[in-house]
């Protein structure tokens, strides 16, 4: 966005929260707006619908009109996942040297980095370090093209401390435990998908061969869990089940957060203790947050994760 449309933003979100109508027609004989068409009025209109779809909506029988769904939708932007993100992305792209990089004003530059460290002021965020370098932007910008365009890309990457090319089709960059994946399908016999850390790319070359997306694997890229996630064809048939028991005295704690996008709880018992259950493709994806809560956490199902923890656990105490 130009300043002069940052402005105009702006005032558009502020009449909103206000609880004010915003009419297309009378915006035009505003100062903010002396000069613009209708047109210009709908693209800054556009411009909050693509970061808040739900935000407004048309006033039935008043044509060009508008309304905030409800005042308290615009109050409740700033929540403090939101947040979290917003500044999360903020020291991300600062530290890999992004952020000098955007196409931004300088002016909407300064709004946004007076405002992060306003918000900084009054909340410290606790997160393992992104790994970075100088070049990731144009890593960033080739995958991102790649993907788009549905085109193979060629990358050099690590493999048993060996750099090797390979040619994938990009699907995702994926954000996850701290870092970013590129999630890929792979021409190959063995297997199908892969995972690569960002941070390990030394480059990439484009391509002008293109490919059709596998709908199972965009949808085992949404239901992935963590980086040790493994796919196969027709992989929800594959799902492991796994089911703990939780200690009263921690229920709370599983009660008020998902450690896994999957976890169901399964019954609360009389003594407070809780019945969950997982859902994952290979038993790694689990081992580690059990490990986590032993011995308040104890595998019900299936018997071979129950017998592999008792064993590491005897072999740790010997």
């Amino acid at each position: 966005m130009t300043t002069n449309q940052t402005a105009r933003v702006l005032e558009l979100l502020k009449r909103f929260n206000n609880g004010e109508k915003v009419c297309i027609e009378t915006l035009l004989h505003d100062e903010i707006w002396e000069g613009k068409s209708d047109k210009t009025v709908r693209r800054d209109l556009d411009v909050i619908k693509e970061y808040f779809p739900e935000s407004f909506e048309l006033v039935r029988g008043e044509k060009g009109c508008y309304k905030a769904v409800t005042k308290e939708s615009f109050e409740n932007f700033l929540k403090p996942d939101l947040l979290s993100l917003l500044v999360q992305t903020f020291n991300l792209a600062q530290k890999s040297n992004m952020f000098e990089n955007l196409d931004i004003e300088p002016s909407d530059r300064r709004i946004l980095e007076s405002k992060i460290k306003d918000v900084s002021k009054c909340y410290e965020f606790k997160n393992k370090p992104f790994e970075s370098k100088p070049d990731d932007l144009v890593v960033f910008k080739k995958l991102e093209s790649a993907i788009k365009l549905q085109r193979y890309i060629i990358i050099e990457y690590p493999i048993a401390q060996t750099m090797q090319r390979l040619e994938v089709k990009p699907y995702k960059i994926v954000f996850m435990h701290e870092n970013f994946y590129l999630a890929c399908e792979i021409d190959n016999q063995e297997f199908e998908f892969s995972f690569y850390r960002i941070s390990k790319i030394k480059n990439t070359e484009d391509t002008k061969k293109t490919y059709q997306k596998n709908y199972e694997i965009e949808d085992f890229i949404k239901f992935m869990q963590t980086p040790f996630s493994r796919y196969q064809r027709g992989f929800r048939s594959h799902l492991i089940d796994v089911i703990v028991e939780v200690d009263a005295n921690k229920a709370y704690y599983f009660k008020s957060k998902q450690y896994l996008k999957s976890q169901q709880i399964l019954e609360t018992k009389n003594t407070g203790h809780l019945i969950i259950k997982y859902q994952v493709t290979q038993l790694i994806e689990i081992e580690e947050l059990i490990k986590r809560w032993v011995p308040h956490v104890r595998v019900i199902e299936p018997m071979e994760l129950k017998q592999k923890i008792e064993n590491e656990l005897r072999e740790y105490l010997k």
